[in-house]
């Protein structure tokens, strides 16, 4: 009995017809509305069929784990009552079906209420996107024709500033996890000033002469307060000693233009470790 069902299932997967996997494009990752509360953003279909896309709106912000691994937040009621877009902010078109190899601009605009505090205010564009519905064909007897439909969620960040905008970060000391490969160095922070801290972070190991032996680099989006983790690889033959890591933060990034970031001063924080 079992061997029947498994020949079964067996025609069935055959009989299935899978779409081709295809995604739609959206540029700029990052959206910063201007001082009339209006930017654009552009999505274009680069498969061989057309796609249905609708753009909505979700509040939520990057937030990070006790080890300091990236996590997002949905469904923070109390953040969205402050710092939220609301129904305030709109899309034009919210529908549209995208033909191949075609591109549509999509107008986002912001009816501001400049009642609100100074300071940078956000939420998340959704864009959903999936193949145009095709009609299944005549099921051919004794075979079972199936279609799959996939619809792919893209989830990028929208800004408004307001008024007089600031941003800096406040270090704790910093923790370590140590292997033969690796040191994953997670630095405590608390956000200042009324806007997130955008940029990156550069971790750095560096050699009793003050010398960066390695480091790595990546880009943060940090909204309130938490931990943020780095992996450090260890080079392969380096000599056993003490040396230091260190954990610097700046509001510099190469996919967002420095005119539209909140610019603090640089911070940084070093703890010393020994490689065996």
């Amino acid at each position: 009995m079992k061997k029947h069902i498994k020949n079964l299932l067996a025609v069935m997967m055959l009989g299935m017809t899978f779409p081709a996997f295809s995604q739609i494009s959206i540029a700029p990752t990052s959206v910063f509305l201007d001082d009339n509360g209006i930017a654009s953003i552009y999505i274009t279909n680069p498969a061989e069929v057309p796609q249905e896309v609708s753009v909505s709106f979700v509040f939520g912000y990057p937030g990070n784990d006790d080890l300091g691994n990236l996590i997002m937040v949905y469904g923070d009621s109390v953040k969205e009552k402050q710092f939220g877009l609301g129904d305030r902010l709109r899309s034009f078109p919210r529908t549209f079906v995208l033909a191949p190899q075609q591109q549509q601009t999509v107008r986002l605009q912001l009816r501001p209420d400049r009642s609100l505090p100074a300071g940078t205010y956000f939420t998340r564009v959704k864009v959903t996107s999936n193949n145009v519905a095709q009609e299944v064909g005549q099921p051919v007897e004794n075979e079972v024709a199936t279609q799959v439909n996939f619809k792919f969620d893209q989830v990028i960040a929208v800004f408004f500033k307001q008024g007089q905008t600031s941003t800096g970060l406040e270090l704790g000391e910093l923790q370590m996890q140590q292997d033969a490969e690796k040191i994953r160095v997670i630095a405590p922070y608390q956000t200042t000033g009324n806007s997130p801290f955008l940029g990156s972070v550069i971790a750095s190991l560096k050699d009793s002469n003050n010398k960066t032996v390695t480091e790595e680099q990546q880009s943060i989006a940090l909204y309130f307060g938490g931990k943020k983790g780095l992996d450090i690889a260890i080079p392969e033959g380096l000599p056993s000693g003490e040396y230091q890591v260190e954990m610097r933060f700046e509001t510099k990034r190469s996919d967002i233009p420095s005119t539209d970031l909140v610019q603090a001063s640089s911070v940084a924080k070093r703890v010393f470790v020994k490689i065996p």
